[in-house]
């Protein structure tokens, strides 16, 4: 294993260990705080000076309308913000706005659906805003998150693929959601059966930038990798 990569499956086990650890944290809010800022010190360390661009916070919409608060937000390089100095809380607009993450300790489909609204919201006003979902656990099972994302599953070669190939091809149920990222924890002792009954597979699924989007699968192992890819892609660029 490359140093990289061992770098990363260190860390993606450090997340976990840090989610369950923090269970000890009884008021709710404090506790989706601690595991955001897990997140972001994540990122802090992994890409070079990438601290004065990751915040929380809300987005400007226009006409005193705001965004929700947002578990963290990118920003852009001198960025005009509303410091609201409650734990790092801004507000930014929309065209200093690279990407807005909702972090959830179990992802179930009502949070997305919740998150696609929010999302719509958010892309009237800047549609370049990447919006996307961290979790560290599901309810749902990995088929019915990919079914979603629009891939099926081939039974034969035990693969998923777009099913954009077939002459039905299969909607995608959140077209303004641009990744879906789940750590889900693998136990030692649990096959792979278990592993699909229980739902607990990682996957990151990442939204192309065509006009006919699609979803794919993200290049890197372990998952969370590919957030690292993603954050360092929307830097670069700007």
């Amino acid at each position: 294993m490359e140093p990289f990569e061992q770098y990363h499956h260190y860390s993606q086990n450090l997340l976990l260990a840090q989610h369950e650890v923090s269970e000890i944290i009884k008021h709710s809010l404090t506790r989706g705080e601690v595991r955001e800022d897990f997140i972001i010190q994540y990122l802090n360390k992994s890409i070079q000076n990438c601290e004065a661009y990751l915040k929380r916070g809300f987005i400007n919409l226009g006409e005193d309308e705001q965004s929700g608060q947002a578990d963290i937000l990118l920003v852009k390089n001198f960025a005009e913000l509303v410091d609201l100095g409650n734990r790092g809380n801004v507000i930014v607009n929309p065209e200093d706005c690279l990407m807005m993450v909702e972090v959830k300790s179990t992802l179930t489909g009502t949070y997305l659906n919740e998150l696609n609204v929010e999302a719509q919201r958010i892309k009237a006003v800047n549609p370049d805003i990447v919006c996307g979902m961290f979790a560290y656990k599901s309810e749902l099972e990995k088929k019915t998150i990919m079914k979603r994302c629009g891939h099926d599953y081939n039974s034969e070669t035990k693969t998923y693929f777009d099913a954009v190939l077939k002459k039905e091809q299969l909607p995608t149920y959140y077209p303004y959601i641009d990744f879906v990222l789940l750590l889900d924890k693998v136990e030692e002792n649990e096959t792979e059966e278990d592993l699909e009954i229980q739902g607990r597979n990682q996957l990151f699924m990442r939204k192309s930038v065509e006009i006919d989007a699609r979803y794919f699968k993200g290049t890197y192992d372990p998952v969370i990798r590919n957030l690292v890819g993603l954050v360092r892609s929307l830097l670069i660029r700007v």
